[in-house]
């Protein structure tokens, strides 16, 4: 389905919940869940993935893999990427670098990056979007963006490396 036409979403949410009342009648059939009830579902259909932006920089699956060290990195990610390939995949490393540039949209101007949308191709956005990088990720650009709002420059005139040491400040861990 697409996340981001309601139509669809509102479909998608019919059908799983359609789908759960039917697994609990067929799981009544069981030894044991005769008695067996659906109590609630979730309100909301989870949607992990919809659009990304282009940034200034694109991490690529291989820049993951093959261990890319990048000089304005602002997070790890060191978390597998699911088995949305068929197998789980666990990087030879102990993690990837995150780069402050895949947090920069290239074509929007005043504008931080975290979450879901950041600037990676599917694998490695797949292993980021885990919740100890995003929060590495947000904390981050919401450091970048205080920042930049105090010293009144775009995101595309920070230094990086100014960043790097107020995250190492904070106590982030933003090399291996």
């Amino acid at each position: 389905m697409n996340g981001t036409d309601p139509l669809g979403i509102t479909r998608a949410e019919l059908d799983v919940r359609m789908k759960a009342i039917e697994f609990v009648e067929h799981l009544k059939k069981r030894e044991g869940f005769q008695s067996a009830n659906l109590l609630d579902t979730a309100f909301q259909i989870g949607i992990r993935e919809t659009r990304r932006f282009i940034g200034e920089y694109v991490l690529t699956k291989e820049d993951a893999e093959n261990d890319v060290r990048f000089e304005d990195a602002i997070a790890i990610s060191s978390n597998p990427v699911p088995s949305y390939y068929g197998r789980r995949f666990f990087y030879n490393h102990l993690g990837f670098d995150v780069p402050y540039r895949c947090l920069i949209p290239e074509s929007v101007d005043g504008l931080f990056l975290a979450g879901r949308n950041i600037s990676m191709e599917q694998a490695p956005w797949q292993s980021a979007r885990s919740m100890a990088p995003n929060m590495a990720i947000a904390q981050a650009a919401g450091t970048a963006a205080a920042v930049c709002a105090k010293k009144e420059c775009d995101p595309r005139e920070m230094d990086a490396e100014r960043l790097r040491r107020i995250l190492r400040d904070q106590g982030a861990v933003v090399e291996r």
